[in-house]
C-alpha cells in the first residue's frame, strides 16, 4: 500500500488504536515479524534510477573501488493507523487531538519491529555488507561499502555518465534485488544514483533600473506603508521591498503591536549552500535586530563562500519577520541521490532532533526525475514531523506548471509536472504571487514572467503524479479543491479518489516586486523573488502565530499544520471567501501557464477559492477592517489558534454584576463568564434589545471576566453579548441581561 493512501478510521476504531500504541511502546519494540520462508530475491521497483537527461553521455561502468554511503529504507509495518493518528491530531472530537509525540516515540510506536529490523539487516550481512545502526525511527538502516560490493549484494551495475553541464554521475540500470524473506518490509535502497540534483529557486536579483509597464503589463512596484516592528536602515531602503513592508502588507505589524516577535519558537532553513556570516550580521545590524542563529552541518556541511544568495533570503527574511525567533540553518552538500544527499539527511536530522517547530525549504526536484523510493523515505520523515507536530513549508516552484523545465538546458520541456517535496503530503507547498496596484488598494495576482522584459519564472502548481490528495486536503466545503482541473483516480487507490494539489497558499514571489537582501557585502540593487523568497515569509508567519498570545490563551499546539490550515479555512469557509475576505486573500487572477517552457494550455487558471496557481490564497496574518489591521477580527492567526485550541474554546456568560441599574446613566458592570481572551482589543460586547443592537463597546478581559461601561439606555432589560474575536460568541440566556430601572 502507498504511504500517501489516506485511510479513513471510525472514531471507536481509532481511540482503540491510539491508546493500544500508547500503551504497548515497549512491547512494539520486540514484536516478532511474520516472514516468509521463501530465500527468493525480489525487485524493489520502487528504486529504479530515473531517466537520463538527453544529451548525457555514458562513461561505463563505475569504478569498483569508488565508496558509496547508501541506505535502505523501509517501510511503516502500519501506515493506516499512522493516518489516523496524524487526522486526529487536529480533530477536536478525537481522542488524540493535541496528543503530539516526542522526539524518540515514533519508531517505537509507528516503526518496524526490532525483530524486523534485524531479520533485514542479517540479509544484508548475509549479502556480504556491514549495516550500521538503524536511525532512530526505524526507518532507515545506513551502510557504506565499495561499489563491487553494493552490485553483489543487490545484483544491479552501476554506471558512469556525464551530465549535459558537464557534471560526472553514476546510476544503476535496473532495480536492486533483496530477499523475499524481507523484501515487504522494505521501501528502497537510497543513493544509488546521483543523476538529478535538488534546485534552489529563487530568482534576482534584478537590475535596479526603474521599472516601468512592460510587456506583462506590470506597472512600477510602489513601496507598501510601513508598520511597526524592526526598521530598515536607511542603505536598505529603496532596494526592494524591506521586511517592514511585507509585514504591514500581510498584517503581520499587529502581532508585533501586542509584542509578538515569535519568541521561544525556533525555526529552521534548509540549505545546500554556504552563506557568509558577515552577510547576515549586516542584515541583523540594519535591523537592529539579533535572534540566536546557529548552523547545524549534515555531512560535512555546503562549504564556504557567499552561495546563490537563497542562503542569505531565507535567513535574513526569518530575522526580519521573527526576530526574536531562534534560527538554525541546516546545511548540506547538495550531491544528489539519497544519503549524503543534503535534504534527504537535513529532513531527517530536524525530525529526530526534533527541536525546530517550523522548517523553511526553498529546494525541489520535479517529481519526473526524483526516484520514487527517496520519495517515500521522505514522506515517511514528513509524516514523522507532523507527528511531532512540527511544520514544513516547502517552495513550489519557479518554472510554472512544468517544473522540471530547465530554462539552461536550451530545450523546452512543456510536460506538466509538479515540484518535490511541496507536492507530498503533510508538507505546504507554497506558490508565488505578484502585486498589483499600489497602498491600501495594492491587491495581488498569479506570479508569471512569461512575456515580461524583466525578470523569468512563474509560480509553480498543479497535480501530483505521485500522491493522492490527503483527507485534509480533500475539504468540498472550500471553493475549487475539487475542479475541472482536479485530476481522479481511476484506480481506486485514493481515498480522496482525486491526486494531490499544489500550492496549498502563497505569497509575494515576483521579483519586480522583491525582497531587499545583503549579499556579497552590499544590499543588491534590485529584488530577489521567487517562491523559495515566499517560502520562509510564510515560516516567518508561522513562528509568529505559534507564539503569539492567541495560541497561549488557547492553549493551541500545532497550529500552521497543514491539517489545521485546511480544517480552518473549511470551517469559516464563508468568512474566508466573503466579499471582505479575512485570514486568506483569494487571489483570482493570472495563471501559471510559463510559456518559454513551451506550454501554453491555459492550467492552472486562477478561480474563486483555492487553485493550482495560488492555493487557498495569501495571508492576512490579522483581521482587516476598513484597510487597517484589527485584533478584534479574526485573520489568519486568531483562526488556526481557535482551531486548536483546548481551552476557551465556548465563549459563555454566567452573571453580570450589577445586574440593574438606573435607566439614562452609562454603568459599569463586570460580566463573569468563561472563553474570554484576555488580549486588548480582542474581546468586544453586544447590548441588545430583542433582536436590535444597541450598542458595541469595547471590554478588557481576564479568561473569566469581562469590565465594560454599558450606554446610557431607557428603561427595559437588555442581553450583554460577548465576542471574543468577531467569531466566537456567547449564546444569550437569563445570565447576562441587565436591567435599566426608572429612577
Amino acid at each position: 500500500m502507498s504511504p500517501s493512501r489516506i485511510i479513513r478510521r471510525s472514531l471507536i476504531a481509532f481511540s482503540a488504536a491510539f491508546f493500544v500504541l500508547l500503551g504497548t511502546l515497549a512491547a512494539a519494540g520486540t514484536s516478532q515479524a511474520s516472514l516468509p520462508p521463501s530465500a527468493s530475491m525480489v525487485s524493489l521497483t520502487a528504486s529504479v534510477a530515473p531517466p537520463v537527461p538527453s544529451g548525457t553521455t555514458r562513461l561505463g561502468a563505475l569504478a569498483l573501488d569508488t565508496n558509496l554511503s547508501i541506505e535502505v529504507a523501509l517501510n511503516i509495518p502500519d501506515q493506516g493507523a499512522l493516518t489516523a493518528f496524524l487526522s486526529g491530531l487536529s480533530d477536536p472530537n478525537s481522542p488524540g487531538f493535541q496528543h503530539f509525540l516526542r522526539a524518540g516515540q515514533f519508531g517505537p510506536m509507528f516503526g518496524p519491529s526490532l525483530a524486523q529490523v534485524a531479520a533485514v539487516e542479517n540479509v544484508l550481512k548475509s549479502a556480504g555488507l556491514s549495516p550500521g545502526q538503524v536511525s532512530a525511527n526505524r526507518l532507515a538502516i545506513p551502510i557504506t561499502a565499495s561499489a563491487a560490493a553494493i552490485e553483489r549484494a543487490f545484483g544491479i551495475t552501476l554506471e558512469s555518465y556525464r551530465l549535459p553541464g558537464g557534471r560526472e554521475a553514476y546510476a544503476n540500470i535496473s532495480a536492486p534485488r533483496l530477499s523475499a524473506a524481507v523484501a515487504p518490509l522494505v521501501q528502497g535502497v537510497l543513493g544509488l544514483d546521483d543523476v538529478y540534483q535538488v534546485q534552489h529557486l529563487s530568482s534576482g536579483p534584478l537590475p535596479a533600473a526603474p521599472i516601468v509597464s512592460n510587456a506583462s503589463g506590470k506597472a512600477a512596484p510602489a513601496r507598501p506603508a510601513s508598520g511597526p516592528g524592526p526598521q530598515p536602515c536607511s542603505a536598505a531602503v529603496g532596494t526592494a521591498n524591506t521586511a517592514d513592508t511585507i509585514a504591514a502588507h500581510y498584517g503581520l505589524s499587529l502581532l508585533y503591536l501586542i509584542h509578538d516577535f515569535g519568541k521561544g519558537v525556533k525555526v529552521g532553513v534548509l540549505e545546500l549552500e554556504p552563506n557568509l556570516a558577515s552577510d547576515i550580521n549586516a542584515y541583523e545590524s540594519c535591523y537592529d535586530v539579533h535572534p540566536k542563529l546557529s548552523y547545524i552541518h549534515i555531512d560535512g556541511g555546503a562549504g564556504s563562500g557567499p552561495g546563490s544568495g537563497e542562503a542569505a533570503l531565507d535567513i535574513e527574511m526569518v530575522a526580519g519577520l521573527a526576530p526574536q525567533a531562534e534560527i538554525d540553518v541546516y546545511q548540506a552538500p547538495n550531491t544528489g541521490g539519497g544519503p549524503g544527499d543534503g535534504d534527504y539527511d537535513i529532513f531527517k536530522k530536524f525530525v529526530t532532533s526534533d527541536t525546530d517547530k517550523v522548517l523553511s525549504d526553498s529546494w525541489g526536484l520535479c517529481e519526473a526525475e526524483s526516484v520514487l523510493a527517496n520519495d517515500k523515505a521522505q514522506e515517511s520523515l514528513f509524516e514523522q514531523a507532523n507527528a511531532q507536530g512540527q511544520t514544513i513549508f516547502a517552495a513550489a516552484g519557479d518554472q510554472g506548471s512544468t517544473a522540471c523545465y530547465n530554462p539552461n538546458a536550451g530545450t523546452a520541456d512543456d510536460t506538466l509536472n509538479a515540484l518535490s517535496p511541496a507536492s507530498a503530503p503533510y508538507v505546504i507547498g507554497v506558490g508565488g504571487t505578484s502585486f498589483s496596484g499600489a497602498g491600501s488598494s495594492q491587491q495581488e495576482i498569479v506570479w508569471n514572467d512569461s512575456n515580461s522584459l524583466i525578470g523569468s519564472g512563474a509560480t509553480g502548481g498543479g497535480v501530483s503524479s505521485i500522491w493522492c490528495m490527503p483527507n485534509y486536503q480533500h475539504q468540498t466545503r472550500i471553493p475549487g479543491i475539487v475542479n475541472s482541473h482536479s485530476r481522479k483516480d481511476t484506480s481506486s487507490s485514493c481515498p480522496s479518489k482525486y491526486y494531490r494539489e499544489v500550492p496549498d497558499i502563497s505569497a509575494d514571489g515576483d521579483p519586480v516586486y522583491g525582497y531587499a537582501v545583503y549579499y556579497e557585502g552590499q544590499w543588491q540593487l534590485g529584488g530577489f523573488g521567487g517562491t523559495s523568497a515566499a517560502t520562509p515569509v510564510w515560516a516567518s508567519i508561522a513562528a509568529l502565530t505559534d507564539a503569539s498570545p492567541f495560541c497561549a490563551a488557547y492553549g493551541a499546539k500545532g497550529a500552521t499544520l497543514p491539517q489545521n490550515l485546511y480544517n480552518a479555512v473549511a470551517t469559516y469557509h464563508s468568512y474566508v471567501y466573503s466579499s471582505n475576505p479575512q485570514v486568506v486573500r483569494d487571489v483570482t487572477s493570472g495563471n501559471n501557464d510559463y510559456t518559454p517552457s513551451g506550454y501554453t494550455g491555459g492550467l492552472y487558471p486562477a478561480t474563486k477559492g483555492y487553485d493550482m496557481a495560488s492555493g487557498l490564497g495569501v495571508p492576512m496574518v490579522s483581521g482587516l477592517k476598513s484597510s487597517s489591521w484589527s485584533v478584534y477580527l479574526a485573520g489568519l492567526t486568531q483562526v488556526l489558534c481557535h482551531q486548536a485550541a483546548t481551552k476557551l474554546k465556548t465563549v459563555k456568560v454566567t452573571s453580570v454584576v450589577p445586574n440593574h441599574g438606573p435607566a439614562g446613566k452609562k454603568i459599569k458592570v463586570t460580566v463573569h463568564g468563561s472563553g474570554f481572551l484576555p488580549i486588548g482589543s480582542a474581546d468586544e460586547a453586544q447590548i441588545l434589545s430583542g433582536n436590535k443592537v444597541l450598542a458595541t463597546v469595547a471590554a478588557s478581559c481576564t479568561t473569566t471576566a469581562c469590565t465594560l461601561t454599558l450606554p446610557a439606555e431607557s428603561a427595559r432589560t437588555v442581553d450583554i453579548k460577548i465576542f471574543a474575536e468577531s467569531l466566537w460568541s456567547s449564546a444569550r440566556s437569563v445570565k447576562d441581561h441587565f436591567t435599566y430601572r426608572r429612577a
